[in-house]
């Protein structure tokens, strides 16, 4: 080392340097929270007074029935009847969500299984489902579609009625 040179100014380069360096590593990374995501197995819908929240299809497997899943809030004054269609095949089903309340479509004791005729996906995949209200138009929306395992194991099809012979 030369004499009269002191190291202090080299640790300072080399800290400045460390920390423009390090600091370079949350340019490329972005902030999760400025995301938006949807925290559970399902989706979201708003069409006016009306949100459905966490909404799922449960099936077995492609072609069969399905059962749907969420949670259903009318902030509006009066029932909204609501409408769910999958897909061109699928078949459609309606709801009533009465004003005021939130509503499960299905999974809860009482409750009568909101079911629609034909799923065309397999668990694990997605179906294309419009939601509609009457004054509120509708929304497609895709929704995962579930096996009924886990906590949805409770979730399953309305019974078939069959005629008595």
């Amino acid at each position: 080392m030369l004499k009269g040179t002191s190291t202090a100014p080299i640790l300072i380069a080399t800290a400045i340097a460390g920390a423009l360096t390090l600091s370079g590593c949350q340019v490329m990374s972005p902030i999760q929270t400025n995301g938006s995501y949807q925290p559970a197995d399902g989706v979201a819908v708003d069409l006016g007074d009306v949100q459905i929240r966490d909404l799922v299809v449960i099936s077995s497997a492609k072609g069969e029935v399905g059962t749907l899943s969420g949670m259903v809030v009318n902030n509006g004054t009066g029932p909204v009847t609501i409408t769910f269609a999958a897909g061109a095949t699928g078949g459609s089903v309606s709801a009533v969500a009465p004003a005021g309340a939130q509503t499960r479509l299905s999974g809860v004791a009482g409750t009568q299984p909101i079911t629609l005729p034909s799923i065309p996906a397999a668990p694990g995949g997605v179906v294309k489902v419009t939601v509609s209200t009457p004054a509120d138009g509708g929304s497609e929306v895709s929704v995962p579609v579930l096996l009924p395992d886990g906590y949805y194991a409770t979730i399953t099809p309305a019974p078939t009625r069959s005629s008595a012979p």
